[in-house]
């Protein structure tokens, strides 16, 4: 009997590889794990504003192709949609998500996320910087500030005791990018700590604009999308502290992320990133899905009642609950190597609970907020 897997890709101008990227780890896990046979279908949905194309897309793939799994990459919003296809259907979904958004509905027994925890990121980098300070600048970008990051970060400097006494929100076009409002904010608020919320190329504006003559004891708390080390490249760190809360690095000793970031390396040539990460855990959720067919609903049920299984990042397990999975975060920091480059140095291992996961996610801005369409990082 023929396996399928339909896979919906994003696009990104800022990681233009992030959908090649997520195909390669999801099928060289499989292959690893002797299921190169099971036929990956994919479909192309952009940067994941378009509702209508996504559920068109996804219904396509359990209609017309006959899939047995659907996994996409979306934001926690734009996956809430397609629930109730999923559950007409009786097929099992697999999210993949940059965790920058707040569960949008209640899960279902059909959907499992994957997640690179990036609100629960946010929120240990704002304790760690309540901390240390008891002032804080909150500096994100008019696209980061439209995701959930800058709240989560708020809710952990208050619950170390700090407060957030000044926001700058930097422009996202190049030519009208200014960090002044920045620079005199840091000069009223002197050994405030900040809090800095960027990814992709603002980011790297953020960083390379910093003011010369900054102190070797400024420090700045990072969103784990800033500590990611392809972004990283671009980075001329001035004289500062920079620490983030990360969901995975290269350099992580164990026996899983060397298998992992060594054949990634040897199959593809590259360095392996986040998106080959997240592609390789769908293909190993995948794998158990599809063991025995036809019982693709009962495996998912057993992965739902508190499943866990290791990745290249640590054991990750699947909250009852939540329907979403999350792992060990680490705790970081970008160093300058001998030729000036940013690396990321692993401090430490912040073992995640299944309490501490439910308490951040739950922890949601009441009221009415807005936000963007498009799937993180999918610009």
């Amino acid at each position: 009997m023929e396996r399928k897997i339909g896979i919906l890709l994003p696009r990104s101008t800022d990681y233009p590889a992030m959908g090649f990227d997520l195909l390669d780890g999801l099928r060289l896990r499989l292959g690893l794990d002797g299921n190169d046979t099971i036929q990956v279908i994919p479909e192309n949905i952009g940067f994941g504003e378009d509702r209508k194309n996504n559920y068109a897309k996804a219904e396509k793939l359990l209609m017309q192709d006959g899939v047995d799994v659907v996994i996409a990459y979306l934001s926690a919003v734009n996956a809430a949609v397609l629930y109730p296809l999923f559950e007409a259907a009786g097929k099992p979904f697999i999210v993949l998500d940059a965790g920058m958004n707040y569960p949008a509905a209640a899960p279902v027994k059909n959907a499992l996320h994957i997640s690179l925890q990036g609100i629960h990121a946010s929120y240990l980098s704002g304790r760690k910087a309540g901390d240390h300070h008891k002032e804080m600048i909150m500096a994100t970008s008019f696209y980061d500030g439209g995701y959930s990051g800058p709240w989560a970060y708020s809710r952990g400097s208050k619950a170390s005791g700090g407060a957030v006494v000044n926001n700058f929100v930097s422009h996202y076009k190049e030519d009208q990018f200014t960090m002044q409002p920045f620079v005199e904010a840091m000069k009223e608020k002197q050994g405030a700590g900040v809090m800095a919320c960027f990814s992709t190329y603002l980011a790297s504006l953020f960083v390379n604009n910093l003011p010369e003559g900054l102190s070797g004891d400024t420090a700045f708390y990072c969103s784990s999308f800033m500590a990611e080390e392809q972004n990283m490249a671009g980075y001329r760190l001035p004289d500062a502290r920079f620490y983030a809360h990360v969901p995975w690095a290269s350099s992580l000793s164990n026996e899983h992320n060397e298998t992992f970031v060594r054949t990634i390396a040897a199959r593809k040539n590259k360095q392996a990133n986040i998106f080959h990460l997240i592609g390789w855990e769908a293909g190993i959720l995948s794998g158990i899905l599809l063991q025995e067919g036809g019982k693709e609903l009962e495996a998912l049920a057993t992965l739902l009642d508190d499943g866990a299984y290791e990745s290249p990042r640590g054991t990750v397990r699947i909250h009852p609950e939540t329907h979403v999975a999350y792992a060990p975060l680490y705790y970081t920091e970008m160093m300058r190597d001998e030729e000036g480059k940013a690396r990321l140095l692993v401090h430490d291992t912040i073992e995640i609970t299944a309490v501490d996961h439910q308490q951040v996610l739950q922890d949601q801005p009441e009221g009415i907020s807005s936000g963007w369409f498009n799937n993180y990082l999918c610009t």
